[in-house]
């Protein structure tokens, strides 16, 4: 411990003292705003405001909420974007940040619940969960890093009483002996009035209007603290827990950041230090370790994907023959063409957008909604209203469907990576890695369709703004952002739509004199003028494409795969070793099933390394996925489903509802068969996420749900192959 005296003097000193010695030797500076910040925001959330707006995301889409810090100055917002981007801190050697994360938020907003709604504060407080993509925007790595740690100390008095507790009377002292130090480290103490949260100073006499007024009561008293100093004590408190592990582990030199971020002290240096381990160690002037170069300067992300592009030239450098150089990069890249995976596709989504933006620039009144152009998820068989099954196939000409039909019928499962297995959907797969600009620009043009042309839409015009919020922040991330304008235009153009007219959902007219009668049952309304709203988006839709496109495609497949590269260089520095092919496939797995039909040693060629396996590819779906579970269906002995659900409560309509939902999971099913190479036992198969009372239990019903899978095969000419026939 002697080899690093500053650090060792830190470890052990009062909070006075450390931010004394900071002052001393010029380290307080540092972090002058990031107090500030933490002050001011206090001095927010103790006022009775709510320092955090959370929005929940598209319902069914996970992590998808967005969290935004109210009330910030233009200085504080520039320092929440510089200090606290994932990419940035990631790329400082933060490999210890997850995309997707889900916050406890609702205590930032327990002390303004607590001054508007004292009755139900908590429960408020509880329910506000985010569950964010830390790379949408850095206010939520601010507050999981910063600001959640502070709040959850600051309010344990309230959440610790509110949560109750049943532990022994001895345990339950040492819980407020931890609250009372953590209080006193921030230069707090619970006075005479409110202590009475304290363990066996009277709270379990205190009536409901009691325990109100004396949550109330220690607001007020933290209000009437330095909200500065308080910040400044509560960093020092934290950095000297960093601190103090740092130089317990440094009895053979200064140990590896690995050896030291614990979950509980990962936050604390991407608070502070902006995730850069080796600021921190400058800070208290200890050297980098040995191997520390490995976790702080990752190699830098070198991908080939693009070598038919540069054949030429390289021949041409070389004074080689081009197809000598296209036959050596067909080889590099395990193929038999020097056009990349990622090349095929990028060209395909292309030429989709293309026929995708004439589709919707012709739509027009009396014509089929275009809901089902994008296939947005599994094939499941429903009654009433919903997308147009497979509606592509009648829209996109037949070439561009084949096409997406060959390059996105494969995928791996994380499970069993070994083992390219068939992608049911190839249309939604390919949506998917088309990414997030085809869902916003579809689904508004969708919203413009059903305002218009009824029944009913999933918002209003005046709401397309807030509900795809996260799509926007998502685009202006990517540096392809809209044009907010269109929001303002299709608010304005609302005022020259007919009125609304109601929709029956069976219509009939009827003379009677002079008078027509219609009779049905109303299901909604609609309005004439959506060629209006359709010249407004298709306008401002081809300005997107034309300025943008070619820029969103390359960040959809170069994001991607600098990621899986990043997340390999970051696995190999936290574990000194290279991932096996099952830890490989589950942070690559995405990109691979998106730009390399689930062929991981494709992708390890396209980042620039050697695949330690290949994978088989195996195919038993035969035909359309839509078919095959309308087929399975069918030989459980489903009933036309649209007739049955006209009485959804009967047991008919449960049984039928129950075998609708084992049916669209049969191609899971054979997924798995796929890659066992067998048919999978029920529990491989999650039996337990299904009902079974249609055949009186799974024990019943899982040789009848295997045997009606088979049936299907044989009738398509594929029975006798479950387990496992080579790719056609």
């Amino acid at each position: 411990m002697g080899e690093h005296p500053f650090a060792s003097e830190l470890a052990t000193a009062d909070p006075d003292q450390f931010l004394r010695l900071e002052r001393d030797t010029g380290r307080s500076s540092r972090f002058a705003e990031i107090d500030q910040l933490v002050a001011n925001v206090l001095v927010t959330a103790l006022a009775g405001h709510r320092p955090i707006s959370v929005v929940a995301g598209p319902k069914g889409s996970k992590n998808s909420d967005t969290l935004a810090l109210n009330s910030l100055t233009r200085q504080e917002q520039a320092l929440v974007r510089e200090t606290y981007n994932l990419s940035t801190q990631q790329q400082r050697g933060a490999w210890y940040l997850t995309e997707q994360l889900s916050l406890k938020a609702g205590v930032l907003n327990l002390p303004a619940n607590l001054r508007h709604h004292p009755w139900h504060a908590i429960t408020l407080a509880t329910d506000e969960v985010a569950r964010v993509h830390l790379g949408a925007a850095p206010d939520a790595l601010a507050a999981w890093s910063l600001l959640i740690p502070l709040f959850d100390d600051l309010m344990a008095p309230i959440t610790v009483r509110a949560t109750g507790s049943t532990k022994p009377g001895s345990e339950q002292e040492e819980t407020w002996a931890q609250i009372t130090a953590k209080y006193a480290a921030m230069g707090l103490a619970l006075t005479s009035q409110s202590r009475v949260f304290a363990y066996g100073a009277g709270w379990s006499h205190l009536d409901r209007g009691g325990q109100v007024r004396a949550r109330l009561v220690l607001l007020d008293e933290l209000t009437r603290a330095d909200p500065l100093q308080v910040a400044a004590r509560f960093r020092a408190a934290r950095i000297q827990a960093l601190i103090s592990a740092t130089v317990k582990k440094s009895r053979s030199g200064t140990p590896l950041a690995r050896t030291v971020l614990t979950k509980a002290l990962q936050p604390v240096l991407s608070a502070y230090f902006g995730g850069d381990w080796l600021s921190y160690l400058d800070y208290v002037e200890m050297p980098p370790g040995p191997g520390e170069e490995i976790v702080t300067a990752l190699p830098e992300t070198k991908l080939f994907v693009g070598g038919s592009a540069k054949a030429e030239a390289v021949a041409a450098q070389q004074g080689i023959d081009v197809s000598d150089v296209e036959a050596m990069l067909a080889a590099f890249l395990g193929q038999g063409s020097s056009v990349s995976p990622v090349e095929q596709r990028v060209d395909v989504l292309r030429r989709w957008w293309s026929q995708f933006d004439v589709v919707h620039a012709h739509q027009a009144p009396g014509m089929h909604p275009l809901w089902g152009l994008i296939e947005d998820g599994p094939y499941a068989i429903k009654a009433g209203f919903g997308p147009i099954r497979q509606l592509y196939r009648w829209l996109l000409s037949p070439d561009l469907v084949e096409e997406v039909d060959r390059l996105w019928d494969g995928v791996i499962l994380p499970r069993w990576p070994e083992t390219i297995v068939s992608e049911p959907y190839p249309h939604r797969l390919m949506a998917e890695t088309l990414g997030i600009a085809a869902t916003f620009w579809h689904g508004v043009a969708l919203t413009a369709w059903f305002v218009c042309e009824g029944p009913t839409s999933r918002t209003t015009l005046p709401g397309l703004r807030s509900y795809y919020r996260r799509h926007l922040n998502e685009l202006e991330q990517a540096g392809t952002p809209i044009h907010l304008s269109l929001f303002d235009e299709l608010e304005h153009a609302e005022r020259y739509l007919g009125e609304p007219q109601p929709v029956y959902s069976h219509q009939q007219n009827a003379n009677a004199g002079r008078t027509g009668i219609s009779t049905g049952v109303v299901i909604g309304e609609r309005r004439a003028g959506f060629e209006i709203l359709k010249d407004i988006i298709t306008r401002h839709r081809q300005g997107w494409s034309h300025r943008y496109l070619a820029e969103y495609l390359e960040h959809r497949w170069k994001s991607e795969l600098t990621e899986v590269s990043y997340e390999l260089n970051r696995f190999v520095a936290a574990y000194g070793r290279l991932p096996t092919y099952k830890q490989f496939a589950r942070f690559a797995g995405t990109a691979a099933n998106h730009w390399f039909n689930g062929d991981l040693a494709s992708l390890y060629a396209a980042i620039g390394e050697r695949a330690p396996a290949t994978s088989r590819r195996i195919d038993l779906l035969p035909g359309a996925a839509h078919d095959f579970v309308d087929a399975v269906y069918a030989a459980l002995g489903g009933l036309p489903f649209d007739e049955v659900m006209k009485n959804p409560g009967s047991p008919l309509a449960n049984s039928c509802r129950q075998k609708a939902h084992l049916a669209a999971a049969s191609v899971t099913y054979l997924q798995i068969a796929e890659a066992l190479g067998r048919a999978p036992e029920i529990k491989e198969f999650g039996g337990d996420r299904h009902e079974w009372d249609w055949a009186g239990g799974h024990e019943h019903g899982w040789p009848v749900y295997q045997q009606a899978i088979e049936q299907v095969l044989m009738q398509n000419g594929a029975g006798g192959n479950l387990p496992g026939r080579p790719h056609r």
